[in-house]
């Protein structure tokens, strides 16, 4: 008897877990995917105050021979801490050109840090404080 229980405890084994297997596939077939594109971010619900700040020392100008003079634009970024957008207005050195390389993360004391920098050498930084006030730093102009 002490034979056969080995041998048929691992055909149980076994069985039990070609059903499960088959159960599993079954299933697979028929849930249908569930996932979704993620949210698009909405306006934010406060007005931001804008306080600009330039970095001058320790940076390089970003276009040193410009004759230009820079223009105003306004970028839309997204606020980190809660997926909503707002209007910021900046001034570009004229040879900022092309997409500028985004970087946004969370900080310390709940602020949310976006930075923008593009080819030529010019970085700005957005930092999103409590009670909606918002840091421009420009570095390079």
């Amino acid at each position: 008897m002490i034979s056969l229980a080995k041998p048929l405890s691992a055909l149980f084994a076994v069985a039990v877990l070609l059903t499960m297997a088959g159960q599993t596939s079954a299933a697979a077939k028929h849930v249908e995917p569930t996932c979704c594109a993620p949210e698009p971010p909405k306006p934010c619900c406060y007005e931001p105050c804008f306080t600009y700040k330039n970095h001058r020392l320790f940076t390089k100008k970003a276009c040193p021979f410009d004759c230009c003079p820079p223009t105003e634009a306004i970028l839309q970024v997204v606020d980190p801490r809660c997926n909503c957008f707002v209007d910021v207005p900046v001034c570009l050195p004229s040879c900022c050109t092309g997409v500028p390389c985004i970087d946004s993360r969370c900080g310390m004391f709940n602020r949310g840090i976006v930075e923008y920098e593009w080819c030529c050498g010019f970085k700005i930084k957005m930092v999103f404080k409590k009670c909606g006030n918002v840091d421009v730093h420009y570095y390079g102009l």
